[in-house]
Formats: C-alpha cells, sequence, structure tokens
C-alpha cells in the first residue's frame, strides 16, 4: 500500500509540472505583420477580340463549307467565320499534327524500318505509298509522302517511329494539342481514318498549322512540286511524288501567296482543306471542313483569303510611339505627388506585338489613351503598384486593349519604418521559436530525470522489502 501511495504521489507532482509549463503563454506574431500582398495582380496581355473580328462581313465570297475559319496568324485573331468551334471530322488534315510532331522530335536524316505494323491496318481504299516490310526510308521521305501525296502508310510509319505503337502516339498528339491551346480536339489516329471519335475544330487546326508554319522545313516540303525518293533496299525504281495540293500543281487554282497546307476526303468529313497564304508581311490561316467540291474548296480559300488581306490590316504596335502618352501620364502622376513624400521608383510598358482591325476603321486613324480611373494613391502606403490599361481609341470610337503600364510609387519614410517593422518582426519571431524549444527541452530533460528517480526508487523499496520478508521454500 506504501508503495503505491509514494508512486502516486510522484504521478501527481510530474503531472502538475506539466500542467504548469505547459500553462506559459508565448507572444505570437500577428497576422497582419505579415507582408501584404498587392492587390494589382499583373495584367495578361491578350488579343482585345473576343471572338471573330467581324461576325458579319459583307459582301463575302459564298463558301460551300459545313464549318470555316480565316485566323490570323500575326496577331492571333479570328477574322471571319462560321461554326468554327463546332468539332467535326478533319480527314487527312490530321497529317499536319503527325508531321509536327515529327518535325519536333526526329531528324530528317533519321532511318526507319518499314513493318507491318505500319501499314496492314490501313483500309484498302486509303492513300498508300507503297512500302514494303524489311524497308529502309528517312524520315524526309516519309514527311515528302504525306505532304505531297497523303500516304496513310508513311505517316503511320512516322507515328510508329516516335513511339512504338499508333496508341501512345495518339495520346502524344492530343497532349501536344491541348499544349498549344485547342481545346476541342480528340485525335484517335494519326492520319485522319473515319472515327465518330476522331474530331476537331477549325479554330484548333488553324492552331496546329500555326505551329507547323513555324519550322522551315514545312514549308518547303509542303510547296514542294515534285520529290523523288530514290530505289531503296527493297524497292528498286524511284518514287516520284508529284504535290496533289491544287494550289501548287494546277495552274487554275495555283496561289502565289500559299506557304504550306493539307487536304483531306472521306465520306465522313467530305471534303477538307488547310492552308497558310503570306502577303506583304501578313500570314493567314483558311479553314473549310465539310466543303461540298474538291476543286472548289481551293478557289473558296483563295477568295476568303484575298477578302481578307484586302478588308482587314494587322498593325503592329511601336513601342517608341507611346513614348509621349506614356511621359505625359507619368508626369501627370508626378505632379499629383508635388508636396508630398511619394515618388515613382518604377515604370514598365508592356504592349501587344500586334492587332488586327477592319481596314475602313484604320484608316480613319486613332489616339493613345492610358486609363487613370482606378488610381487611388493612399499617402500612408511604403509601396503601391497601379497597373494602369493602354486604349487605342479610333475614329468610330471603338477602343482595343494593346497593353499596360504599370507605376510602382514609394513613400521612403514608410520605407524605412517597414524595415525597422520587418526586423522586429523578425526577431520576435525568431524568439517565439527558441524559447518554446528551450523550455520543451528542459522539460523533458527534467521528466527523464524524474522517470529516472521513480524507477531507481521503486527498485530500491522492492529489494529492501524482499529482504526483510525472504521467501521460505
Amino acid at each position: 500500500m506504501q508503495r503505491k501511495n509514494l508512486i502516486g504521489r510522484w504521478l501527481s507532482v510530474l503531472f502538475s509540472i506539466i500542467i504548469l509549463v505547459s500553462s506559459f503563454s508565448f507572444p505570437t506574431v500577428a497576422d497582419n505583420d505579415s507582408e501584404e500582398t498587392s492587390a494589382n495582380e499583373e495584367q495578361t496581355i491578350s488579343n482585345p477580340v473576343d471572338g471573330l473580328l467581324d461576325p458579319q462581313p459583307t459582301n463575302l465570297p459564298i463558301v460551300g463549307a459545313d464549318s470555316y475559319l480565316i485566323y490570323d496568324a500575326s496577331s492571333d485573331t479570328k477574322l471571319i467565320g462560321y461554326q468554327y468551334d463546332l468539332m467535326r471530322a478533319p480527314a487527312a488534315i490530321t497529317q499536319i499534327m503527325t508531321v509536327l510532331l515529327s518535325l519536333e522530335e526526329l531528324e530528317l536524316t533519321d532511318t526507319i524500318t518499314i513493318t507491318k505494323e505500319m501499314y496492314e491496318t490501313i483500309p484498302d481504299d486509303y492513300v498508300r505509298i507503297g512500302f514494303t516490310e524489311g524497308e529502309t526510308v528517312t524520315v524526309e521521305q516519309c514527311i515528302y509522302a504525306c505532304l505531297l501525296k497523303s500516304a496513310n502508310d508513311a505517316c503511320l510509319a512516322l507515328a510508329l517511329k516516335i513511339s512504338g505503337n499508333e496508341s501512345d502516339f495518339v495520346e502524344k498528339m492530343n497532349q501536344r494539342a491541348a499544349e498549344l491551346g485547342c481545346l476541342a480536339t480528340h485525335f484517335t489516329n494519326c492520319y485522319g481514318l473515319a472515327d465518330s471519335s476522331h474530331r476537331t475544330t477549325c479554330l484548333d487546326m488553324a492552331i496546329i498549322l500555326k505551329e507547323a508554319l513555324r519550322h522551315p522545313d514545312f514549308q518547303e516540303i509542303a510547296t514542294c512540286s515534285s520529290f523523288t525518293i530514290e530505289p531503296t533496299n527493297t524497292y528498286n525504281d524511284k518514287r516520284v511524288l508529284n504535290n496533289a495540293n491544287r494550289f501548287v500543281s494546277t495552274p487554275a487554282t495555283a496561289y502565289e501567296y500559299y506557304i504550306g497546307g493539307k487536304t483531306g476526303y472521306s465520306s465522313e468529313a467530305s471534303y477538307t482543306i488547310i492552308a497558310g497564304a503570306e502577303k506583304d508581311g501578313r500570314r493567314l490561316i483558311g479553314v473549310l471542313l465539310g466543303a461540298g467540291d474538291a476543286e472548289k474548296r481551293y478557289q473558296t480559300l483563295i477568295d476568303l483569303f484575298e477578302y481578307c488581306f484586302t478588308n482587314y490590316t494587322a498593325t503592329m504596335i511601336d513601342a517608341p510611339e507611346m513614348n509621349g502618352t506614356v511621359q505625359g501620364t507619368i508626369t501627370q502622376i508626378e505632379q499629383a505627388l508635388t508636396g508630398s513624400s511619394l515618388s515613382i521608383s518604377k515604370t514598365d510598358l508592356r504592349l501587344l506585338d500586334c492587332y488586327s482591325i477592319q481596314s475602313s476603321v484604320a484608316n480613319g486613324g486613332y489616339s493613345n489613351e492610358i486609363d487613370l480611373s482606378g488610381m487611388v494613391i493612399d499617402p500612408t502606403a511604403a509601396e503601391q503598384v497601379f497597373v494602369l490599361p493602354i486604349d487605342r481609341r479610333f475614329s468610330n470610337n471603338e477602343a482595343y486593349r494593346i497593353g499596360y503600364l504599370t507605376i510602382t510609387i514609394i513613400n521612403p519614410d514608410k520605407v524605412v519604418e517597414e524595415t525597422v517593422k520587418t526586423e522586429t518582426v523578425e526577431k520576435k519571431s525568431l524568439k517565439n521559436k527558441i524559447v518554446p524549444i528551450i523550455v520543451g527541452t528542459i522539460l523533458f530533460i527534467f521528466l527523464c530525470v524524474a522517470v529516472f528517480l521513480l524507477i531507481k526508487m521503486t527498485r530500491k523499496r522492492k529489494f529492501l522489502k524482499n529482504h526483510r520478508n525472504p521467501r521460505i521454500l
């Protein structure tokens, strides 16, 4: 009984110590002492036109297609179109994505050894170049076969060269499309095989072709009138590939501004076509999906290109041109700060590279404006950042957001105060971290000693008791 009472007293003492120490309060740093986050987050500069630049164009050429789009690649502007974001079957213009990935991941001189998997699953009525098992060809030859003859076996050969099997390559196609911002595209094969799930849009295909045209090899190959594949290890004759694209091969529909593209056809998709055109430094991309006539699609696209080159213009934004407007704004702000301790510490000008607009509107002239309406200066703040929109206003009172001017204003006196305050907070924070560690360490040591003494005393009492009361065997 005495032993139990002794242990109980020791445990009571230990618990009392723990409660006493845990009741100590330590100062903490208030949340409002932390660094403030600026309310003026950096603005993203994007195309100022939401949707089509011209939803109701006048005197537009007749377009015999289910969907179409003319896209200005220079300014990322959708000029004119109809159901351009509706998902439709693309047919063989799918091969643009396969060729793009090939240019990004392979060298033109890389070789491909043809296997049965590269041609045996292609339907008999789909175009082939006629590669045979065991034949060795180059990536360059396959790309020429794709873009000049729409050869599906050459396209499948490229896909399997990159990924080993078509399903993995298709996953790569969809991933790359998503990276480019193609939000309504879902490929199920690499060459345009008819499939109810194989879909894209005019806008997405325009974005894909825009990326492909960044490669000089794509433009050179797509606009080539003819290419010869020399005899290979299994094929003894030359293969002469004449460009089947009528922008290149047919005088009646030849287009001098054509810089590359692709055509397609299937019973499900009807006739499809995508092409890039460059004139006077402007690059347009045209897409027709579900066209009703093989030959008319070429002339339709030419007419649409010429219509857009004439009726719309892309204007480069010259930063030095903005100097007067920017300096005038800075002077206006400095005058407002006169008599205070506030001053401008930093300025940053960010502008669009270019924008597209109707030629008739552009010809009327414009003025540049910096919007100060949202600028409310706090005289007590150490630092404040203002992101001021820059608009270009035209004679018809239409305004385009073309950039932002960022102004940073500081109060030197407040900056010193904030610096001292920050240092004090850091010291408090350090103290708040160290004190609990020290107290905790001391408490832990004390508890260990107490437990050790308790165990030692318990063993001693047990020893004495056993010696006073020896057991009788």
